[in-house]
């Protein structure tokens, strides 16, 4: 989980008003959804090519990509 408090945190300090849900689950999953809309999954490869956690600062990045100004 301390990746998911990481990300969290990063999308908080760029979008003070976000409302971040955190959701455990086992066997390596690692989504972030918005408004119902998937823009990164580890597993099934939504915002990456290869299964990975997100780097630093990309799921800010790939918000603001997807026109969430911050």
């Amino acid at each position: 989980m301390p990746r998911a408090f990481r990300v969290k945190d990063e999308i908080q300090h760029a979008y003070k008003e976000a409302n971040i849900t955190l959701i455990p689950k086992t066997g390596g999953f690692f989504d972030v959804e918005v408004d119902n809309v998937i823009i990164f999954s580890k597993t099934e490869k939504i915002g990456t090519p290869v299964e990975r956690f997100p780097e630093v600062g990309e799921i800010v990045l790939l918000l603001q990509k997807a026109g969430y100004p911050t």
